[in-house]
């Protein structure tokens, strides 16, 4: 990494001004963070925009809220992504856009993003680990956020029993709900245990998958709000 540069992944940048984009960046332990900066130049080959998956050097002043962006240089080229894994990619982007706060600091975040796009780089020969690799993401976000999930005990610290059935209630857990009958993964009455527990072991079966998202997408909407995502609308052209 260049002197006085730090690493950088660019997640959106929108134009501002004429020959200016506003930039969200993220950035080891400072987390998200939006700064100005011109467009590429000549040098980068005409470009009109900085490339997202890519990892960057970025070099930044100020103290408020907008930084500015001094130099930027692209350390390793950007990462291809085709079909449902460039909709994936953009999607962890647009999700840490959306729920991460701005100018708030985290140790894991960016380790967590940059595994989980090489991650998905490196599933693309095998679309069986596409989901995986998200249910992942959302998870370990969501524990980075004051969020985590306990896949292994109730909200009485008791262990998670296969045969039972769990709904999730905020600030506490899973609530022990009913029995599971033979088969059973999902019900009006919660998730089996056995699916939950097969996340916490990561035996990625349809079943986990399933109940995965539904799980990460219940503990997400409330910090999403009511605007959906663009990036989900992607999946059903």
């Amino acid at each position: 990494m260049l002197q006085g540069f730090a690493p950088a992944y660019l997640l959106h940048s929108i134009a501002f001004r004429d020959d200016k984009l506003l930039l969200d960046l993220l950035l080891p332990e400072q987390g998200r963070l939006r700064a100005v900066a011109r467009r590429p130049g000549k040098k980068q080959g005409g470009r009109s925009h900085w490339p997202q998956f890519a990892l960057l050097a970025v070099q930044l002043t100020g103290r408020g809220e907008l930084k500015t962006v001094r130099a930027l240089e692209e350390q390793q080229p950007a990462l291809q992504f085709q079909g449902d894994f460039l909709f994936s990619a953009m999607y962890l982007n647009e999700l840490l856009c959306r729920i991460w706060p701005q100018d708030v600091g985290s140790d894991q975040l960016f380790a967590l993003y940059q595994h989980s796009i090489q991650a998905l780089e490196a599933a693309q020969p095998h679309p069986g680990l596409l989901q995986p690799v998200l249910r992942n993401f959302e998870l370990a976000l969501l524990t980075e956020l004051g969020v985590p999930v306990d896949l292994e005990f109730d909200a009485l610290q008791q262990p998670l029993e296969a045969e039972a059935l769990y709904q999730w209630q905020p600030e506490a857990g899973f609530i022990r709900t009913g029995t599971a009958a033979v088969g059973q993964v999902i019900s009006g009455s919660g998730w089996s245990g056995d699916s939950l527990l097969a996340i916490a072991r990561q035996q990625w079966h349809d079943d986990a998958l399933r109940v995965a998202k539904q799980l990460s997408r219940t503990l997400m909407q409330p910090l999403l709000g009511n605007k959906p995502l663009a990036s989900r609308a992607l999946f059903h052209r």
